[in-house]
């Protein structure tokens, strides 16, 4: 276990959808919070290579991008992934723990389709939900956004793509579902939580680095006509009564602070639908009503399984590696090392 020398980190925080957003680190001095620690069985960091059925020899990711299939290299389209993903400004650890999560993520997808072409990708790999994607993340794009500090940001990026080629993280020999979120509620969330399927890799561990994120509290009021719009809408058959106090229920919550159920009129929705329906930062919400508006008080941003963007940069600046980050929010994984 590592101890924490606590830092003041100047930060900023972009956040961009792919599949969640970017940010860098603040810790304010004096903070005391509690040391998350690694797991006993923490495996050394002398792994077993790939195993052989995982195609790490494929050069390029071929990404459909609405109707066009853009090619690009592995080591391109990390390093486009990275500037969507995360500030050039946090910590190179942490950088390569996410290049190798989005590696991982995305050969797992492109083994996928491999095994089991699915003709709607059009040839592709896997599609990508960001539509800027391929427009917005090249040179020219990048040295408008970056001025001057693009040789120095492009060099870092390139820097942690490179120190980390083709390493990826497995469980059983298997490539895992690498997902990913910038900041959790304090705590990560188990995957059955969030989609109903109980993944032994993806489980809640605790994220206290988040809650010094600048961004990790956010709020939407919405008027009670807005809000009643919105439900019946979404939801014709919700019967919701004459008291707007009375809407909103008592809500189920998770360990880690998720909406797992939230009562809405004579309705029990899920957390997840719930943040869809009002645009919410995270389904780790409450709900207050006051002088006619709804207050959604949120904490932390993205779906919380997984990797913490934010609590990645701040666990590397308090001393710990690329993998012992990944090992931390993958429980029960290894790095595999390409041969």
């Amino acid at each position: 276990m590592k101890g924490y020398a606590w830092l003041l980190l100047g930060a900023a925080v972009l956040l961009l959808l792919f599949p969640i957003p970017a940010y860098s680190a603040a810790t304010p001095a004096g903070t005391s919070l509690p040391t998350p620690t690694l797991p006993q069985s923490t495996p050394t960091n002398t792994l077993p290579t790939s195993p052989s059925d995982t195609p790490l020899s494929e050069a390029v990711f071929r990404v459909l991008c609405g109707e066009e299939v853009v090619t690009l290299t592995e080591e391109d389209f990390l390093i486009r992934t990275l500037a969507m993903e995360m500030s050039p400004t946090v910590h190179e650890e942490a950088l390569k723990a996410q290049a190798v999560a989005a590696y991982t993520y995305y050969a797992r997808r492109r083994q996928a389709q491999a095994e089991k072409a699915d003709p709607a990708l059009k040839g592709a790999d896997f599609a990508t939900p960001n539509q800027k994607f391929p427009t917005e993340y090249t040179e020219e794009k990048l040295r408008e956004r970056w001025g001057d500090q693009y040789e120095a940001n492009y060099g870092k990026l390139a820097t942690a793509v490179g120190a980390v080629k083709g390493v990826t993280i497995t469980h059983e020999g298997k490539l895992i579902d690498a997902c990913y979120h910038a900041i959790s509620s304090g705590s990560t969330e188990d995957a059955e939580t969030v989609w109903g399927a109980d993944i032994p890799y993806l489980q809640a561990v605790a994220s206290p680095g988040d809650r010094l994120a600048p961004t990790y509290a956010s709020e939407v009021t919405l008027t009670t006509a807005e809000v009643k719009d919105i439900l019946t809408k979404e939801l014709p058959d919700l019967k919701l009564g004459d008291d707007p106090a009375a809407w909103f229920g008592t809500p189920v919550l998770s360990d880690a602070g998720t909406v797992a159920t939230q009562p809405v009129g004579d309705a029990q929705l899920a957390g997840t639908r719930v943040r869809t329906l009002f645009g919410l930062r995270s389904a780790a919400f409450s709900t207050a009503y006051s002088d006619g508006s709804f207050t959604f008080a949120v904490k932390g941003f993205g779906h919380g399984v997984g990797m913490s963007q934010y609590g990645a940069d701040y666990l590397a600046r308090q001393g710990y590696s690329y993998e012992e980050i990944l090992r931390y929010y993958y429980t029960a994984v290894d790095i595999a090392h390409p041969k």
